[in-house]
């Protein structure tokens, strides 16, 4: 289909008039209807805007005046993410159906670039979990396997993009919700640096564990999508841009690097076809000649940290709905919520102080390797509607989420790229994880390894 295309055989076509904007936003929105019943990963499409937004993206390339690399591309955005004109539901029916009256920063710069936007993707309820269900809008279902959960909170956008309907789509991801789904539905997915990419207005309610991140099938397009929406905001104070530093380190020569295997023995209790999707990218590494060297990081006791904070904010969620509709939401969210409790200051603090200790250490770390590597999740996808596999011995997802929640209390990027080793019927996801800023080298990693182990597209991507 013409808009599965890379970006830049896109504009290569728009340059040369062989295809239009309108075409290939047409060709986005005729497959997007034919997934969306059996995967729900859209929370809204949008066609009339998306149309107009096409005409006008035409209109500049006919007149040779494109605003840039997303000029007429289609992209989607997760449910959380404020759309001017569009309801902010967080996938809640405890929210208002009123359109929202701006734009989250990103998505404005998104559509002042001339990016299609088709419309939103499905999440958990205020993407509270690593799989996506809500009571009041379903169950989103993995393209790669209808049975099985694309995994959450973005796993809408995950759907999308598995199913062929777009190349990249914009997640948010506080204890892995931007990786996991890319792992369970085997594509690329970057949890930048926090702040890389402004939140405001309306920030998560997840405070500064929550990262907004692409999701995509090429990690050419993605540092394409990165570079324009990424960059501080000055009406965003937590955010941040790439230095000059960060930039020339990104573009040079990946066979420089120094890449750290997080010690075996951390992730020994993985699924054995985890296992050897990480030993299939450090083969690949090693017969290109980097170096390798196993390394020492406490991963879970730091991730430990990202989930009590990433609990706390769940328990605050639940605080802030009205009695009188706390029974509209997940029961699992509420469950989770009283669980907590009430908060305890000196607890928190001696939270804080833990979340210190493990950033010098990674920091330390990072002074001797350039890029830390580990499974993204220790399985693979499960049931959808469920928020642990059948049989599982622990009824918190956090207790299948070892690895991803550790970057988020640290802010470091952590990218998750997908690779099928021998005799798997499922996607893996093996995660790559950098310094502060390091968002471009862990891309050009990526794009590195797209030339040695291809990214693939499920089958609904060709329906």
């Amino acid at each position: 289909m013409i808009h599965q295309q890379s970006f830049a055989e896109l504009r290569r076509q728009y340059r040369r008039g062989e295809l239009s904007p309108v075409d290939v936003t047409r060709s986005a929105l005729e497959h997007a209807e034919r997934v969306a019943a059996p995967t729900n990963a859209f929370a809204l499409l949008d066609p009339d805007r998306a149309l107009a937004a096409a005409h006008r993206s035409q209109q500049r390339w006919r007149s040779g005046q494109p605003t840039g690399d997303l000029d007429g591309m289609p992209v989607t955005v997760k449910e959380f993410a404020a759309v001017q004109g569009w309801p902010t539901r967080r996938a809640s029916l405890t929210t208002s159906t009123a359109p929202a009256p701006a734009s989250t920063v990103f998505v404005a710069r998104l559509e002042a670039a001339g990016a299609v936007l088709l419309g939103k993707t499905r999440a958990p309820e205020f993407n509270w979990k690593g799989v996506t269900d809500s009571p009041g809008f379903g169950i989103t279902r993995n393209p790669w396997n209808l049975d099985l959960t694309p995994g959450g909170s973005s796993g809408g956008c995950a759907a999308a993009v598995a199913a062929g309907v777009v190349r990249v789509s914009f997640g948010s991801d506080a204890g892995g919700s931007v990786r996991i789904p890319a792992a369970f539905s085997g594509i690329l997915g970057l949890k930048p640096t926090f702040g890389l990419i402004p939140v405001v207005p309306f920030p998560s309610h997840f405070s500064n564990t929550a990262h907004v991140g692409p999701l995509g099938i090429s990690s050419t397009d993605m540092i394409e999508a990165l570079q324009i929406v990424g960059g501080s905001s000055a009406s965003d104070w937590t955010s941040v841009s790439e230095s000059a530093e960060a930039r020339a380190a990104g573009e040079s020569p990946i066979e420089n690097l120094r890449i750290g295997l997080l010690d075996p023995a951390q992730w020994s209790d993985s699924a054995p076809i985890v296992r050897a999707g990480v030993d299939l990218v450090a083969a690949t590494l090693r017969a290109e000649g980097l170096h390798l060297r196993e390394v020492d990081f406490d991963v879970r006791n730091a991730s430990v940290v990202g989930q009590e904070l990433y609990e706390l904010a769940c328990a605050q969620i639940v605080r802030g709905i009205a009695a009188k509709d706390r029974a509209l939401l997940d029961p699992a969210l509420v469950e989770c919520a009283d669980a907590v409790g009430e908060p305890d200051l000196q607890d928190y603090f001696a939270l804080m102080q833990r979340r210190d200790a493990h950033g010098a250490a990674l920091a330390a770390l990072f002074e001797t390797v350039d890029v830390l590597l580990m499974p993204t999740v220790p399985i693979t996808a499960f049931g959808a509607g469920r928020n642990v596999p059948e049989g599982w011995h622990d009824p918190n997802w956090f207790s299948w989420n070892p690895y991803t929640p550790a970057f988020n209390g640290l802010h470091a990027p952590a990218l998750s790229y997908p690779v099928w080793p021998a005799g798997a019927d499922l996607p893996v996801g093996v995660q790559l994880v950098a310094r502060k800023l390091s968002d471009r080298r862990l891309l050009r990693l990526a794009a590195w390894l797209e030339t040695r182990i291809p990214i693939r597209l499920s089958p609904l991507a060709e329906e």
